[in-house]
């Protein structure tokens, strides 16, 4: 009986051991991993000039998408600067059509005896790209062209007077045509969305009309 008792009292205790070990492992449940430590902002970066205001290049990009009056008058600057540049290379002419172009601007002189040439400029109006050249005006041509040339409200001030009318536009094209025996600025302006067309009175500057061109 004690040889007995003592064989089985062994594997009593281990079996007592291992059960232990089970229901600890029941209570504590499965091991979880270690959560990551939330990351660290420092104040630096909570104040940060960068976080607290836009991009110096997304304030200029949001700036340019809609065209100031600035940028507008420039464009019309330019225009004048292109006519100068024609009226100089041009002795004894008169300017009478300033186009923009893809390139820069067209610009068509007249002189006192019908004759008309051409020329290009670079967009700013400051140098010649190609001309001048003669546009070989025919026989009726040239009895305009020297009505055009007698005109009395130049290329300059046609540009103000179409700047007093419609504000902050920006002219793509001015011209000299005949209208009802008349002589008579044409000009096609931009201003937002719409595209308008005015007529100037060249021999006193006035407004004829002003209306949106469809």
């Amino acid at each position: 009986m004690t040889i007995a008792f003592r064989t089985l009292s062994r594997p009593l205790a281990l079996t007592a051991a291992a059960a232990a070990m089970i229901t600890l492992s029941a209570c504590s449940g499965p091991s979880e991993p270690a959560a990551a430590p939330p990351p660290v902002t420092s104040s630096s970066d909570a104040t940060s000039p960068s976080a607290a205001t836009p991009s110096p290049s997304a304030s200029a990009s949001s700036a340019d998408a809609s065209p100031s009056a600035t940028t507008q008058t420039q464009g019309n600057d330019a225009l004048l600067a292109a006519a100068a540049l024609a009226a100089k290379e041009i002795s004894d002419g008169t300017v009478v059509s300033v186009e923009a172009e893809r390139n820069g601007w067209e610009v068509h002189v007249v002189t006192a005896d019908g004759d008309e040439q051409q020329l290009r400029t670079d967009p700013a109006g400051e140098s010649i790209v190609s001309g001048p050249t003669d546009d070989r005006p025919d026989a009726d041509d040239r009895t305009e062209n020297e009505q055009l040339a007698g005109v009395k409200v130049d290329v300059g001030e046609a540009v103000k007077a179409v700047e007093g009318e419609v504000d902050g536009g920006q002219i793509n094209e001015l011209s000299l045509d005949l209208d009802n025996r008349s002589i008579v600025w044409e000009a096609d302006v931009r201003t937002g969305s719409e595209q308008r067309s005015v007529q100037i009175d060249a021999d006193n500057g006035d407004v004829i009309s002003n209306r949106i061109d469809d």
